[in-house]
């Protein structure tokens, strides 16, 4: 990995050389510990709804996959607690800060619980933090493993700051665990795009980072504020998860609303959507949730004019 952008990774996040491992994204990354870490039978944890390429991966390695219902202030931790003393999972994945897919933040009490909780039953946490830099309102909350970095598996990536094209994605965990993905790394690809990873040492290097997010956020936030005002002019009926940031506003609509077929229905007016059922692991209890009456909603790639008639299409099929 490139060393100049390990070192600026070190300094950025107060961590060793050795505790940082920087590969072809961070859904590589995640891929990486999942094989490390995950043995038959074991079960990963997630959100409810959760990331859907997450989710597909943990499966794919083994696992079976539950779902923590989310809450507007993240994940709900009595539900966690409970399912923890039915097994301690091989890992919990979180995205604390303007969550993919709902937009949901995890509070400060919250964080310091299932920090704790993975302290006592001896889990770790991957908290995935791609969009925590791209903060519209509000004031930044501590990472995780700011409370305590025994547990905690800290990932992020460059493609949401400056480019997806160029797969630069880092973890930072303790060294021995560093180390053990590191190996399963070499045995799977030999060796990570350096080039890559050199440009976005230099592009840091260069001091061309922080303006970029200032940019970005400028882009972003009045696309974000028309997603909100429009969503809740227009689907007043559904409920609607507004975030502090990031790239997503989600819905959940009522159980009278016609979401059969939506995301076919959709495309057919020029509308595209991404099934709503993809995002959900296995529920924790119960029976599975109504992914189809789930929409996220990205509104990052979109202008203000697009997104007020995107959403009034999406209200016409409702």
């Amino acid at each position: 990995q490139s060393e100049q952008l390990r070192r600026q990774l070190a300094d950025e996040y107060g961590v060793a050389d050795n505790e940082i491992l920087i590969g072809n994204g961070s859904l590589q990354l995640q891929d990486l510990v999942s094989a490390t870490l995950i043995k038959p039978g074991d079960t990963v944890l997630t959100e409810q709804p959760s990331y859907d390429r997450a989710i597909t991966t943990f499966r794919r390695r083994g696992a079976k996959t539950i779902g923590i219902p989310l809450e507007s202030d993240g994940i709900d931790v009595a539900r966690l607690e409970a399912e923890v003393k039915r097994q301690v999972p091989a890992f919990l994945y979180l995205v604390p800060d303007f969550q993919n897919p709902a937009g949901a933040t995890l509070s400060l009490e919250k964080r310091r619980a299932v920090v704790e909780l993975a302290t006592r039953y001896g889990f770790w946490v991957i908290e995935d933090v791609p969009y925590r830099k791209l903060r519209y309102q509000g004031e930044d909350l501590p990472l995780l493993r700011s409370i305590d970095a025994s547990r905690i598996i800290t990932m992020s990536s460059f493609s949401k700051l400056l480019s997806p094209g160029m797969r630069v994605g880092f973890m930072l965990a303790p060294a021995s665990l560093v180390g053990a993905v590191t190996r399963m790394g070499e045995d799977t690809y030999l060796s990570p795009v350096l080039p890559t990873q050199a440009a976005v040492a230099e592009y840091i290097r260069r001091g061309w980072m922080q303006p970029n997010i200032e940019r970005l956020k400028a882009l972003y936030r009045p696309r974000w504020e028309q997603m909100i005002s429009s969503a809740k002019a227009q689907l007043g009926g559904a409920q609607i998860f507004a975030p502090d940031g990031g790239f997503f506003v989600s819905i959940m609509f009522p159980e009278d609303a016609n979401t059969s077929g939506l995301v076919e229905r959709a495309k057919d007016i020029g509308l595209v959507l991404t099934p709503g059922q993809a995002f959900f692991a296995d529920p924790d209890q119960g029976a599975a949730p109504d992914g189809e009456r789930f929409v996220r909603l990205p509104f990052c790639a979109v202008t203000p004019e697009q997104i007020d008639e995107g959403v009034r299409r999406l209200a016409s099929l409702l």
